[in-house]
Formats: structure tokens, sequence, C-alpha cells
């Protein structure tokens, strides 16, 4: 990298500001909002960042590495679903990539996509567009898919005909961020999907589908019923479709209200004063089993609820009382109860009897991870288990488990496998004592008696349990004799309610002092030291990175957030569409307008902290240009008050891609995006591809 970059000037416009009861200058304000000005400022940057990031001599050969291991994975299929004795899942098109839903009548039947992507968007959008969700019906005749184009987190749910692939007269809107899922009643005739009414207020709104099917009246929630601060209500239909279950999601999934569709009554389903996660399947036509967190089982146990009674405690049945590991989904599959829990940071699948006996472990190398338990948390409508299951050594591979027969069946190969490589895990003391676990990923052969380049990762919030992952653009890092630490700090849910409660609101300094913690520990023992480490973390990782660079420069010799937020004081617009995104962020950072949190997020809020005359470490940002959660704007600021007061001499770069959003993107931008940022990192620590 060149060190002596002439960056294009900052417009400064300092501007004093209250928010809560913090009073501060904000001296790049002009930078807040998408003028003309700020956005032709902002593709300077860009372009300054893009050109050094692919002039490093490297950079066409980690590309070509990256790809080989990138481009398998992207073309994988999903886990499969069956449904109405057919099977369903998400894979690429033959010929262009595109991923769309495909169906077979069996497990041995390659299959054949359901609708091609032209059918569902205007033709310059096919190339740029994809399902982010789909739900089929329960007898798999029709399938209702949310269909996003060139980065946006917002789209349409469209309904398919599976028998012809004729696409129905029907578009509605589909939040995809919330992740939530629509609701088909038994009949097949409509189904109802999630928005929000005035104030912010959820809503629950029914679609005929089959002809001759009566409207039905929208069903709104008072704030005192749903939080604001809910993402997302996937509603949940007994087998009869008698009852409605509104479940929240995604980051705490918690089943609010239940209602009798034919009288149209509501009422809460869980009893008054219940703090905690429950969420689950129907296990019968008036029983719904859960996962129960409290802060008395902050693990987890299962529960049989009857609908009738839910509210009354005395009348729940437990199935599994608490035990070590920590529950993150539980469903129900033919006369079995399924659950996906996490041991270690790692991801078990084990079934039941019904009566909560029988039990049966799925037989999976670990550690690993799968979507159910990292992320989602949820397992989706199906008469059949299917899981996507990876290591930090084997990419994605897709199994089905016979939970009549527990034979593991493998439905997709891993496309990657990694030989060689060391996996261990060890535990840094945190300031106030906290055992904070991390996994070390090396070379066999590297030794690490001597300091080597070495990578850190964490992410530490909204209940995600950040679980070991295929090292994919990470590969040529550790080929090259590097060392990843993949850190599980508090805020997430690898350890059940206490550790996500301890990183959240008030307590998330914890977070930062944890990542901390680690990286003086790795330091300590001789791993690597501080002019051959660095730290990358995504979304509320990517504020992770933030504070690492404001608030403990002398750690690193480069930083990458990805997708990150800097500002915690005026996080996103005011305007009204973006209440959605602010009640998640509030859900987990608090409000900045509020007294006390105002302080809180001031203190860590890594725009507020960066501070003149500091030797602050080469950064290199990366966001996306439609990113409706952790915008562009962010890194304007950041970027401008960065570059005027680091006296290292080392890069402040900053990315935006276009026609991206808070992920994802085409096959290209999957493998040029990590290809950038990893080779700005290997650069700066003296690396080469292997």
């Amino acid at each position: 990298m060149n060190a002596k970059l002439q960056f294009p000037p900052a417009p400064r416009e300092s501007v004093k500001k209250t928010i809560g009861s913090v009073t501060f200058e904000d001296p790049y304000a002009s930078l807040q909002a998408d003028t003309p000005e700020a956005l032709a400022w902002q593709w300077q940057q860009d372009a300054l960042a893009e050109r050094e990031a692919r002039s490093w001599p490297g950079f066409e050969k980690l590309k070509a590495s990256i790809a080989s291991l990138q481009a398998a994975p992207w073309l994988m299929p999903s886990a499969k679903r069956r449904l109405g004795g057919r099977w369903f899942w998400i894979a690429s098109s033959p010929g262009n990539g595109i991923r769309t839903v495909w169906s077979a009548s069996s497990l041995d039947d390659a299959g054949q996509p359901i609708v091609k992507m032209e059918e569902l968007v205007k033709p310059e959008d096919v190339a740029a567009s994809l399902v982010y969700w789909y739900e089929p019906s329960p007898s798999g005749e029709l399938v209702a898919a949310s269909i996003c184009s060139h980065g946006a987190m917002v789209g349409e749910w469209r309904v398919i005909e599976v028998a012809t692939g004729r696409v129905l007269p029907i578009a509605v809107p589909a939040a995809a961020y919330t992740g939530a899922l629509p609701a088909w009643l038994p009949d097949n005739s409509g189904f109802y999907y999630n928005d929000r009414a005035e104030g912010g207020r959820h809503r629950l709104r029914f679609v005929p589908v089959k002809s001759g099917t009566a409207a039905r009246a929208d069903i709104v929630f008072e704030l005192a019923d749903i939080p604001p601060n809910v993402s997302g209500v996937t509603p949940e239909v007994s087998p009869d479709g008698k009852w409605m279950i509104a479940l929240a999601g995604p980051h705490e999934r918690i089943a609010y209200m239940i209602g009798e569709l034919r009288s149209g009554q509501w009422r809460r389903f869980l009893p008054e004063g219940h703090e905690g996660e429950c969420s689950g399947a129907w296990l019968d036509a008036n029983t719904y089993v859960a996962r129960v967190h409290t802060h008395e089982h902050p693990r987890g146990r299962i529960v049989a609820i009857p609908a009738a009674t839910s509210t009354d405690v005395s009348s729940w049945r437990e199935l599994v009382p608490q035990g070590r590991a920590v529950l993150r989904a539980v469903g129900v599959v033919g006369e079995r109860i399924v659950i996906a829990d996490v041991l270690d940071v790692s991801t078990r699948f084990r079934t039941l009897a019904r009566d909560g006996g029988d039990e049966r472990i799925v037989p999976l190398e670990g550690p690993g991870s799968s979507p159910i338990a990292f992320v989602g948390r949820r397992f989706d409508a199906s008469t059949a288990l299917s899981f996507e299951y990876q290591t930090f050594t084997a990419s994605t591979a897709v199994y089905h488990f016979d939970v009549a027969t527990n034979q593991l069946t493998t439905l997709a190969e891993s496309q990657a496998r990694l030989d060689g490589i060391n996996v261990s895990q060890r535990f840094a003391r945190s300031l106030d004592g906290t055992q904070v676990p991390y996994f070390v990923v090396h070379r066999k052969d590297v030794t690490l008696d001597s300091p080597r380049p070495a990578l850190i990762t964490g992410y530490g919030g909204f209940n995600v349990a950040l679980m070991p992952t295929f090292l994919a653009h990470l590969v040529p890092f550790v080929q090259a004799g590097g060392v990843v630490i993949h850190a599980n700090l508090r805020g997430g849910g690898e350890y059940g309610k206490q550790w996500h409660e301890a990183g959240r609101l008030a307590c998330k300094w914890n977070v930062f002092l944890d990542l901390f913690a680690v990286a003086e520990q790795v330091i300590a023992d001789g791993v690597t030291r501080p002019d051959r480490f660095a730290m990358t973390g995504a979304s509320n990782g990517g504020l992770l990175a933030g504070a690492a660079i404001a608030h403990r420069p002398d750690l690193w010799r480069a930083v990458v957030p990805v997708v990150p937020i800097f500002d915690q004081m005026e996080p996103l617009p005011l305007d009204p569409q973006f209440d959605p995104v602010r009640a998640i962020f509030f859900e987990d950072y608090g409000d900045p307008s509020h007294p006390t949190m105002s302080k809180v997020l001031y203190s860590y809020s890594p725009y507020h902290n960066v501070r003149d005359g500091v030797a602050y470490p080469a950064v290199f940002q990366v966001f996306g240009e439609k990113d409706l959660g952790c915008m562009p704007f962010h890194g304007r600021k950041f970027t401008a008050r960065l570059q005027a007061a680091t006296t290292s001499g080392r890069p402040v770069l900053l990315r935006v891609w276009k026609n991206v959003g808070h992920g994802g993107g085409d096959t290209e931008t999957s493998v040029l995006l990590p290809t950038e940022w990893v080779g700005f990192i290997m650069r700066e620590l003296g690396m080469e591809p292997a």
C-alpha cells in the first residue's frame, strides 16, 4: 500500500449537537446526508480504495485462490424441505448461476427449478435478483417466495404454482431483512405475512391465493402486545387452522400472542412477567412444543404448552430439563421432536420421542455449525429433517437424517476440504474475570513458538452465536502461514440468556473488553504481536472493529470493518421508513435519546472517540450502497475523522459496493469483495499468497 496516499479533502463542518444527555461537536456533520457533495466525496474515496486494493501484486493470485473456494459453496443447494410429498430447496439455475426455488418428487430425483427468475422480475433485473426466503404450502402445490433485486433488502412476495411454474398475479411487500416467513392456511387457500401499520405497530395481513377465498381482516398488534423493537413477526398456524401464534424474531424468538382464527380473539401467549425466549412448533392441533429460556433456565428447557391454557405455567409439561447445552431451535418431524443446540460452541442435532424420551444424537464432525443454530434458530416447516453443516475445514454440506431409522445421508458433499489444519479452543480472562472462549486455527506445520501474522474476528451481539464456519476466503491467509483467532464474545448466544444479556445495552462495553482480553492473551502467549496482528468483523462485528480502532489502536497493524456502524448517537436517518431497523438497534444498543443510554453509547461510539494525534492502524472499510442498517454515511464520517486524526501514515480507505445491501451479491462480487480486504490485510502484515 502507498503510505503517502493523497486523500480527497473532506468538507469539514462542525455542528454542536445534544442527544439524550450528551452534548458534543460533530466535525463532519455535512457528510451525514446523501447530498451530491457528500456522495461525490464518497465515490472519490471509493475509487481510491478500489485502486489501492487491486494494485497489490498478489491480488490476482489471491482472487484466483478465493474464487476456487468461494464459487462452489456459492452454487451449493440449501437444505431440503418436504411438504405434501414433494421436496423443495434453493439452488442455482443451470447456466446462469441465479438462485431460485427447486422441487423434486423424491430425494433421488435431481429436480428442477419451479420457476425461472425471468418469470419473476423485469429482464434487466434478472442477473441481479435472488430468492431471499421461500415457504411452500402444506400440500406442496404452491410456493411463496420473496424476491429482491440489486442488493435491495426489501422486495416482494410472489406465488408460484409448482406443477406448471405459473406465477400467480400476487405481489405483496417483503422486508427480507426481518427474516419473517409467511404462514399458509392448512387448506392452501392463502397465507398471512407480516408488515407494519401506523406508528410502527406489527400487522399480519392475509393474502387469498385460491379462487373464491374470502378476504380476512388485518390483525394489528398494539405496541404493548408486540414491542416495536421486534424486527419481524412470523405467524405459526396450528395443523387444523384453529390457532395462530405471532412469533417475534429474529434475534430473540418469542411467542408473544395467540389468536383463534375463527373468532378473531387474540391474547398474550405467555404469562404476565415472562422474560426470555419461547419458540418452537405445533406438536399437535392444540399443543405447542417450545424451548423456553428464563433467568432461572438461561440455557433453556423444552416444554409442551397447551394452547388453551398457555398463560398458566402449571399446565405446562416439561419434556427436557435444562442441560449443559444451549437450546437454539426446536421442531417436530413426524413422531419425533428435533432439537438444534450449542454445546462447547459447536452445533449438535438430536431427536426425541414426543414424551421427551429416547434421545438420539445425529453423528457429526465437530466443532461445526448450521444456520439453524447459528442465526435462524428455527426449523422451517417440513415433514423431514434436512440441514446444512460446516466446519472450519469443510465447506457446507447438506444432510438428511431419517428420524425413523436414524440413518444420516449426505445429500450434497462439501465442495472444499482442507487438510493439515489444526483447530484448538482456548480461553482468555476478561477484565471482570469472565472466561472468554476462542478458537485458534492454523496450519499444522506452523509452530506458535514465535509471533506469526494473525487475524482475529468476533461478533458479540444480538443473541447470535458466532459458530465455527468454513475458512472460505481466509484459506489463503492460513495457507500463507497466518493464524485465525475466532473469538466468542459476550452479547452473542453461545452460552444462553445470561451471556447475551452481559453484552448488550448498558453492558455493551463487556463485548469490547472481551475482544481486547483475547487479543492481549494471544499476544502474551507469543502467537503474534501488534505489528503482525489484524482484526475484522461484520455488521455488529463491524461496530466491534470500529471500537477496536478507536479504543485500542495499539493492538493492531490493520483493521477491516465490514458493513459497520460507527456513529452510535445518530445511527440512522429520522425518516419513518427506518423505524423498523431503528427498533432492531434499540434492542441491543439502546436508544441514544435516553439520558442514561446516550452516555453509554457515546462512551464507545467509534466516530466520537477518535482522537487527534494518535497513531491509528491501517483501515479498510467495506459498505454496501443499499444497506438499510449499516449505511455508508457511517464510513464517510469515520473516514474523514480518522484521516485527519491519525499520525501513523497508514492508509484509511473507504470502499462502497454499488448494488449491494447488508451482504450477498452476485458470484463475482462474492469473490472480489473479500479478495480486496483479505489482500489489504495480507499486504499490511507482510504476507504473500502461498
